[in-house]
């Protein structure tokens, strides 16, 4: 990898919630060393566009810590964040609920609405390794954890007949998330340019759940 870090594009298929998407996106890496060589650091971004019956998009950052960077196998340890952002907004009936005496006192609904935006934030933690020492083929896999961000129901015009519950434009609500995700890499030319393979799961306790597979370029 040059001083300048390696740009990479990307394809291929996402799922967010319960919808299917393709996936085009481009990316950015760059990892540098410490004063004792055996121990660096990466930072990357990548953002895509998703593609399906509604538009979306989503986009990632990392900054964390490798070990071992001399060995075959090297660690690695970081803080991450994804957000995601594809649907439209989707909306459901609601029932009013009424006191003995006619008054409104609320609503009830399912609290099935299809997700439409997520932020998890979180630690990263994994390994990836020269495969029989070859620098020319790597394989990778981390495992993720820590909070998702996502948005609530909203209630519509309460006071309606049939009030209409719909999620809030903000993320304001809270649970956990857990995911792994893995890349086999190997370089092509004597540039060091590579071809790679990608697979993320992502999968939130109260929230959404997303992953996606894909193969790239970097250069």
């Amino acid at each position: 990898m040059g001083d300048y870090g390696k740009i990479g594009v990307s394809a291929g298929a996402a799922r967010f919630d319960t919808k299917n998407y393709g996936k085009v996106g481009a990316e950015y890496t760059y990892q540098g060393d410490f004063n004792n060589i055996n121990t660096g650091y990466k930072l990357s971004a990548n953002a895509n566009m998703l593609i399906g019956k509604e538009l979306g998009g989503s986009g990632g950052v990392y900054a964390g810590l490798e070990f071992g960077k001399l060995n075959c196998t090297q660690y690695d340890l970081g803080l991450m964040a994804d957000y995601t952002k594809a649907g439209k907004k989707e909306a459901i009936a609601g029932e009013l609920i009424k006191d003995e005496t006619g008054n409104i006192t609320g609503v009830s609904y399912s609290d099935n609405l299809a997700h439409n935006q997520s932020l998890k934030t979180g630690l990263e933690v994994g390994f990836s390794r020269n495969l029989c020492c070859d620098e020319d083929r790597k394989f990778g896999m981390s495992l993720m954890g820590g909070a998702e961000f996502y948005s609530k129901p909203e209630v519509i015009s309460p006071q309606e007949a049939t009030p209409i519950v719909e999620r809030s434009n903000k993320l304001n609500k809270i649970g956990a998330f857990m995911g792994a995700k893995a890349e086999y890499s190997q370089i092509v030319n004597d540039k060091g340019h590579e071809v790679y393979f990608t697979g993320k799961c992502l999968i939130g306790n109260k929230g959404t759940s997303q992953g996606e597979i894909g193969i790239g370029f970097r250069f």
